[in-house]
């Protein structure tokens, strides 16, 4: 066959043209039918980077079929290129290659291992190479080919460590994709789990993948997920969580509109009763789609241990949001405005040990807070076992220096004491966040106004939480609006055989999703 003749897959070159990127050089629009300005187009795109790799190759005499392998070494199986590209092609004899010029048959006969793919788009070419693709430019065609083979080093799977549990799955999401998506698999062997991936990030180019179960989650609600992703405009997005802002219906609240979890069981349990996932890649946190307020009290062994026992848990959890957000404040109203609810023995000795304390209570608790505060952030951001030994060790001397010094009463001590202890057993972090930031309001309100100010911020709070939607569904739901069938897994978990068939609906699940 005459190797100037027309194959079906071998195009007329485009005429050239060109367009500007970011930093002002002009580069192809399209992929060129001459070999030279690819990797010449390439190399000015890729030459400050010293992971990049031109692989040339050519064959018949004088080298008349010539062909360029590019991509990115750190991104890449350079094994596999070189079993399943290079070596099939290394092993043409010169009549084979005489036989096979045309481009369309040098693609034909790279194996099957790897997903090999045409693409003539420039941009999307150099979107492929930073995403751990090779490209194969083959002189006088022009198209290149892309082929998937990318490797990098990643974290192994682990338990999660903002969601540890006694009993349940050990597993957790880690910054791999592909890790998360087959993690996700396993758990929902059916071919109704839909995995949708759209790219964010106008320089990341991060793909966030939307999962649901097709016929089980609303199709309303997916779209309105996937079009308000797609309407994000951001540079780069580095993690689930940014997320959690740019979609949520209501911009100015402290509680988060969406709940993350580290755990593949919790994603799984939400697709099944009708919402909807987000994984990211390079994030180890997945977001649930919509989320409810009553969600944050939920655990993961709630599921896994026996219902009696997940009453009891749920229960603390719920006695744990009133004593952070208020026991301080409750205190300070009591002492500073309402003595006559104590027992006198007791506010006499209360006031027997303030009278050294040169501050007002209200004063007083906010310097503790403050200093608790503190100490918790220190602990988190200092090395794990300086950290443990900053907040352990650091509020005992602190405290006990504290009232040795008459700055602070020992009984404050013992209710700030009482209400970090508290926020430790709410199972979400940033939830906890939310509630640490109304601790100080409540705490303002109680030494201003006394019990009437401490209900004016609980019927506030009230309010707002009532005014707040999660794509649509109330914040509040099944609570308010009330739906009785809905209420199995809100206070109290109802065991396992009342649940029905698909299990636990979780704070508001199912239809009420």
């Amino acid at each position: 066959m005459d190797y100037k003749k027309p194959h079906k897959r071998y195009r007329t070159p485009r005429k050239p043209t060109g367009i500007k990127d970011k930093t002002g050089d002009l580069k192809p629009a399209q992929v060129s039918a001459n070999l030279e300005d690819n990797v010449r187009a390439i190399q000015n795109t890729f030459k400050d980077s010293l992971d990049f790799i031109v692989r040339r190759i050519s064959f018949g005499p004088a080298g008349k079929v010539r062909m360029a392998l590019v991509f990115l070494e750190t991104l890449t199986d350079k094994q596999s290129f070189s079993d399943f590209v290079l070596e099939p092609l290394n092993r043409l004899s010169f009549c084979e290659a005489e036989a096979t010029k045309i481009p369309g048959r040098i693609i034909d006969i790279l194996p099957s291992a790897l997903k090999v793919e045409e693409e003539a788009d420039w941009e999307q070419l150099e979107k492929k190479i930073v995403t751990g693709h090779g490209v194969l430019f083959i002189d006088r065609y022009d198209r290149a080919v892309v082929l998937e083979a990318r490797k990098w080093s990643e974290r192994s799977i682990s338990e999660p460590q903002s969601e540890a549990v006694v009993v349940g799955p050990r597993e957790g999401f880690v910054e791999s994709l592909i890790t998360n998506v087959s993690l996700m698999r396993r758990r929902l062997r059916t071919p109704n789990l839909v995995m949708e991936a759209i790219p964010v990030g106008t320089t990341s180019n991060t793909n966030v993948v939307v999962c649901y179960l097709k016929g089980v989650a609303d199709a309303q609600l997916v779209k309105q997920v996937r079009e308000r992703i797609a309407k994000i405009n951001v540079e780069a997005m580095h993690d689930i969580n940014l997320i959690n802002e740019l979609i949520s219906d209501v911009k100015f609240t402290p509680f988060r509109p969406f709940s993350s979890t580290e755990r593949p069981d919790k994603l799984a349990a939400a697709l099944v009763e009708g919402r909807v996932g987000l994984i990211a890649e390079n994030s180890p946190m997945a977001l649930i789609i919509p989320t409810v307020f009553w969600q944050f009290f939920q655990s993961s062994e709630d599921y896994y241990e026996h219902y009696p026992l997940s009453a009891l848990s749920r229960t603390l959890r719920m006695l744990a949001f009133f004593l952070v957000v208020g026991l301080t404040a409750l205190y300070v109203a009591i002492v500073t405005f309402h003595q006559e609810m104590v027992p006198t023995q007791l506010i006499l000795t209360m006031a027997a040990v303030r009278e050294p304390v040169p501050f007002p209570t209200v004063v007083e608790a906010l310097i503790l807070e403050i200093i608790l505060e503190a100490l918790r952030e220190a602990g988190l951001r200092l090395p794990k076992p300086a950290g443990q030994a900053v907040s352990i060790v650091g509020a005992l001397v602190m405290g006990q220096a504290a009232v040795e010094a008459s700055l602070v009463s020992p009984q404050l001590v013992i209710v700030v004491a009482l209400g970090g202890i508290a926020s430790f057993i709410i199972p979400d972090y940033s939830f906890v966040i939310a509630l640490r930031i109304l601790k100080f309001l409540f705490i303002l309100l109680a030494g201003s106004f006394g019990m009437f100010g401490l209900i004016v911020g609980y019927v506030v709070l009230g309010v707002h939480l009532s005014s707040l939607q999660s794509f649509g569904v109330p914040y509040l739901s099944p609570v308010t609006p009330f739906k009785w069938k809905d209420m199995k897994d809100i206070f109290f978990r109802a065991p396992w055989w009342a649940m029905g068939k698909k299990g636990p609906q979780r704070a508001g699940g199912g239809e009420g999703a």
